[in-house]
């Protein structure tokens, strides 16, 4: 989680440094990887914020109801 903290300071411009913390904890590696290859291809800063935001509620949202994180579903 401290690794995938790190890789999220990559975007600290983008998405609010006090989520910083509660989305390492929800995004896989993987998920983290997407969104810096994103914004080093151009997409918006307000796209991808809500695009973290989505991924880090989905990613509750899956392990609240099944017990197990969403990048393990096939």
């Amino acid at each position: 989680m401290h690794r995938r903290a790190e890789e999220l300071d990559a975007l600290d411009a983008i998405l609010p440094f006090d989520r910083r913390d509660q989305l390492a904890a929800l995004l896989t590696d993987d998920e983290v990887a997407t969104l810096k290859h994103l914004e080093q291809q151009g997409m918006g800063d307000n796209t991808l914020r809500a695009l973290a935001s989505d991924l880090g509620y989905l990613e509750a949202w899956c392990e609240f109801a099944t017990g197990a994180p969403l990048s393990c579903r096939v």
